[in-house]
């Protein structure tokens, strides 16, 4: 009898010395690590929240463990080609997996604020007086050259959003269109979850790195796709080069030229052949690496083409030219 309690009570004697483990190496760490226990981790965080996510066939055109041709992208850790004609997926790499968005960030701006151009809420030749300055340099940014009391027109700021990629027309649109940047912000979140775009979380207008500013490969290409229905942001992707002026505080009229950020509308790099670039944005930041989305066509076929997190220019655009390429 006495050998059938002390059986019984084995189990008991384990789960005291498990538990009795865990509480002293818990101490230990808390002893080592004194905040520890206040921590908090973003990224498992973020990647948590982002693996909570369904995809079935009705929603998605790539599945998360799709891996077509990734093996030809070892330089980015993100690559996405789809034929939107035959919804095939040509090239995939990592596209559901969490990413800084960078600039690409700007399609969802220009597409909040072509909404209210097309609501009748703003007019596209309306002029904008800066009600404040804006900096950025402490994100790395250049200074400003347009200040408090400055004025320019709501197409010449959405002009240079999306050619040049101004960050601060980013920062005026918002204010102008909304009242505040968070309430911009607010704005750009709503119309992501409408196009289905669920990995998306926009903190800001310009998409300087955030920790909560951040989207997918798969979702730009839902946001790359959307973008292409505005008749205005493909009229100013096609452009090469764009003249335009503003009036400074002091009546001066200061003139600008810019030039697109993608190298293969600015001659920098070939596009391959028979592509039509018709919708495009670039993006670099720190954490984002080097970064570029577009719809093409080629063939009486549309395409959605995306790269990010290339180390430099060259690698994106080898990557890019490489993801072309795999459409004989």
């Amino acid at each position: 009898m006495f050998r059938s309690i002390l059986k019984s009570l084995i189990p008991v004697v384990i789960i005291c010395i498990f538990f009795l483990v865990v509480s002293i190496l818990n101490n230990s760490v808390k002893d080592e690590y004194p905040e520890a226990s206040n921590m908090t981790f973003g990224i498992s965080e973020m990647l948590k929240a982002s693996d909570t996510t369904e995809y079935t066939l009705d929603n998605t055109v790539v599945y998360r463990s799709d891996n077509t041709n990734a093996e030809l992208f070892d330089d980015c850790y993100y690559a996405l080609m789809i034929n939107e004609t035959d919804q095939e997926v040509i090239a995939a790499k990592n596209a559901h997996e969490r990413m800084y968005p960078a600039s690409m960030t700007k399609y969802m701006t220009a597409m909040v604020v072509c909404d209210k151009i097309e609501s009748g809420d703003i007019n596209l030749n309306s002029t904008v007086t800066l009600t404040r300055d804006y900096d950025l340099t402490y994100d790395g940014v250049a200074p400003a050259d347009i200040f408090y009391g400055d004025e320019i027109s709501v197409k010449d700021l959405l002009y240079g959003l999306m050619i040049e990629s101004n960050n601060y027309y980013a920062l005026i649109l918002a204010d102008y269109v909304a009242g505040s940047e968070e309430a911009f912000c607010a704005l750009m979140n709503q119309k992501a979850k409408s196009i289905g775009a669920t990995g998306t979380h926009y903190m800001n207008p310009h998409g300087l790195d955030n920790p909560e500013h951040y989207s997918t490969a798969y979702d730009i290409y839902l946001i790359t796709k959307e973008a292409y229905k505005y008749d205005l942001i493909r009229e100013i992707d096609e452009f090469d080069s764009y003249s335009y002026s503003y009036i400074s505080s002091e009546g001066y009229l200061i003139n600008r030229e810019i030039y697109p950020t993608n190298y293969f509308l600015n001659g920098n790099v070939d596009l391959p052949a028979n592509y039509d670039v018709h919708v495009w944005k670039t993006g670099t930041t720190d954490g984002a690496g080097n970064a570029l989305s577009m719809y093409v066509t080629k063939n009486d076929k549309t395409y959605i083409v995306i790269a990010a997190s290339g180390d430099s220019k060259q690698v994106l655009y080898d990557a890019m030219v490489k993801l072309l390429c795999l459409v004989k």
